[in-house]
């Protein structure tokens, strides 16, 4: 982040969509890699003649290995910068009742049996751990962060907050059995909300 101290929140938001529809790519490509076989991916590999069966997995496929290690690499530096830094909280409410809500709603989840709704609220709970890591990185930002960073992060969580909310009111309106539930978190979130816009506000 220190290379970057002039970009301002257009750039930041480019740069963290960018690097999400990185992940995202590798993961989609990876539920197919892992089903190839070895020698369809990168010609026939040492130990596995007369195997052609034989399947990828992360620990054998070179490419998967070499992104493992960069990713390492990177989550060593990010550690040896950050351990020693203090970190400056802006609303650890806000984290807390996310997390709070993802374990209920997880809980809730485990209960269906219908498959359809465990598909649905599967989904809801993919977008709460993204709420819950996006509001992580704006409520306990690193102390070099900048302020148009912080801001972007803000904004963010927030959308990621009403995306979430928009699954959650659909899921209702499949499953009306379930409004009140679903009523009960979008509640809560508003009150989440309110906290995040609360410490945007305080940016300025």
């Amino acid at each position: 982040m220190t290379d970057f101290p002039q970009w301002n929140e257009i750039q930041w938001k480019n740069e963290i969509r960018q690097h999400e529809e990185s992940v995202a790519s590798f993961f989609q490509d990876l539920v197919y890699c892992l089903d190839l076989p070895l020698d369809d991916l990168a010609g026939e590999s040492p130990g596995t003649s007369g195997n052609p069966s034989e399947t990828v997995t992360a620990g054998a496929n070179a490419a998967l290995k070499q992104w493992i290690r960069d990713h390492e690499e990177e989550d060593n530096e990010d550690a040896a910068e950050t351990d020693y830094e203090p970190r400056h909280p802006v609303c650890f409410s806000c984290v807390d009742s996310i997390d709070q809500l993802a374990v209920t709603w997880n809980n809730f989840s485990a209960s269906l049996g219908d498959k359809d709704a465990v598909q649905s609220a599967l989904a809801i709970s993919c977008a709460f751990a993204k709420l819950l890591a996006r509001s992580a990185d704006f409520t306990e930002p690193a102390k070099q962060c900048t302020p148009q960073l912080l801001t972007t992060l803000g904004k963010l969580a927030v959308h990621d907050l009403e995306e979430l909310a928009a699954r959650l009111d659909e899921f209702a309106s499949e499953l009306p059995e379930h409004t009140g539930l679903s009523a009960y978190f979008l509640r809560r979130l508003a009150l989440v909300r309110e906290q995040l816009i609360e410490k945007l506000n305080e940016l300025k």
